[in-house]
């Protein structure tokens, strides 16, 4: 059953009149963001989503919110997130939280925010810019486009490391089918000791670098395959007998046994994938198109970004346009590794029906250039467009890019890379702890959290 505010809050219990007014008055940042969040209307997404008068109550909405916000803002996990709500008397009052009264539990927070999705926090991100729009706390009349990859929470791939995780994971799910009565008659051998010795000789051998040492490894990694190759055989003839059986089964426990036996098929198929293309790099062929770099997060690709720390990284590539004041106007997670010139018109076009305006002017790197997307953004009755054309420019492009209004904006666009920083320093965007489809609902949180803060401190600046 969903709950929109938290009617007890407002009700001061006995306890709560002991206290001193100090403590129950929120001070500070937390008061200007209490009373952006204060406005209904930005639950009206989570309403339309999770509109249920059936079921137990739900954490309040306003609560929810709240707390979420605290989460990005300080870079907490969910656990730490309750403890630290359940120690501060002020943090409980911005959660609308009654001194007294339990913090909600993690789990549910966590199982909520799946739930709402990343839909929804984005509607969420377009009401509150919107409701700034209409204060004129922002104008929006200029836009920076940008791309930067977001991290997914794995451990840095290898062919090696990628096949013992495929037989941990495999080992693991044939274990849970049969401890759920399915396909407890089917042979499967732990095969996981054995890949252990083999990660641990590659390890030993991977500390030389000769010729010799070199070829140790690719003989442990070649039986790393052959062990898979087993293991892989003897998971499908568990699926298969697993099969057969949960079509024999009518009780309540069949859709949590049919999920089972589902993650075990996919696992099976990934774990297929990643002996394929290790055969392919022992053959020699290093670039494979669409390789598995994790089994656990499928869609994280390799990127290579060309920094010094980290000439490669592995996640997903995400495109963020922003205002003059510093907000996040639109973002966007792409699937694989899109070139920068295919994402120009679509962020543009993604931020004017987030605004509802068009920009008078935007901004963006050479990365990002194309006559085809100059013209496009132009057609979209942007006034000017900043673009540099990379390479070897003609003296009609150079008179165009030696403007005043040009050169104001290519130095305003490099002010977006101090964005990105400071979103993956304080605001969780350096890695996404979801995985896969879920990597959206991270984002947008993140956004949302970070927006918010910015409009607290424009709306401090104003009055």
């Amino acid at each position: 059953m969903l709950i929109i505010r938290n009617e007890d809050f407002e009700q001061l219990s006995v306890f709560d009149q002991l206290l001193p007014k100090s403590c129950l008055e929120l001070k500070g940042e937390l008061a200007v963001i209490d009373k952006i969040l204060d406005d209904e209307s930005l639950l009206t997404p989570f309403i339309e989503k999770l509109n249920s008068k059936c079921g137990r109550p739900s954490i309040p909405l306003d609560t929810y919110i709240r707390m979420m916000y605290l989460k990005f803002r300080y870079n907490l996990g969910y656990e730490t997130l309750c403890k630290e709500v359940s120690d501060s008397i002020s943090w409980k009052v911005f959660c609308h939280i009654p001194v007294c009264a339990e913090v909600p539990d993690y789990t549910t927070l966590a199982k909520l925010t799946k739930r709402f999705g990343e839909d929804t926090l984005e509607k969420l991100n377009t009401l509150i810019l919107r409701k700034a729009l209409e204060k004129k706390l922002i104008k929006a009349r200029k836009i920076r486009i940008d791309t930067t990859v977001i991290k997914s929470n794995i451990h840095h791939p290898t062919d090696a490391s990628l096949l013992s995780d495929g037989v941990k994971v495999l080992t693991r799910l044939v274990k849970k089918v049969k401890d759920a009565g399915v396909a407890v008659k089917s042979e499967f051998q732990d095969r996981t000791r054995s890949v252990k010795k083999r990660i641990l000789n590659i390890v030993k051998f991977a500390k030389n670098r000769n010729n010799e040492a070199k070829e140790s490894v690719r003989k442990k990694v070649k039986e790393l395959v052959e062990i898979t190759k087993d293991v892989l055989h003897s998971a499908n003839k568990v699926l298969t007998m697993a099969k057969d059986e949960i079509k024999k089964v009518k009780n309540k426990q069949r859709s949590s046994k049919a999920a089972l036996i589902q993650k075990l098929d996919d696992a099976i198929s990934a774990v297929g994938k990643i002996i394929k293309q290790t055969n392919e790099v022992l053959k020699g062929n290093t670039s494979i198109p669409d390789r598995i770099v994790s089994i656990f997060d499928q869609g994280a690709r390799p990127i290579k970004r060309g920094k010094a720390k980290a000439e490669i990284e592995f996640g997903r590539k995400v495109a963020l346009a922003e205002s003059e004041e510093g907000l996040i106007i639109s973002s966007h997670v792409e699937e694989g590794n899109p070139c920068d010139k295919t994402l120009a018109v679509q962020m543009v076009k993604k931020s004017i029906d987030v605004l509802n305006k068009v920009p008078e002017e935007v901004a963006a790197d050479r990365g990002f250039y194309s006559s085809e997307n100059e013209r496009e953004i132009q057609g979209l009755n942007v006034k000017h467009v900043a673009i540099p054309k990379p390479g070897k420019k003609s003296e009609k492009r150079l008179k165009h890019e030696r403007q005043h209004w040009f050169k104001r904006l290519i130095r305003w666009r490099a002010g977006g890379e101090a964005t990105i920083g400071l979103l993956k320093r304080k605001y969780g965007f350096g890695v996404c702890l979801f995985h896969g489809e879920n990597t959206g609902i991270w984002v947008n949180l993140s956004i949302f959290s970070y927006n918010v803060t910015k409009l607290a401190k424009l709306m401090v600046q104003i009055c």
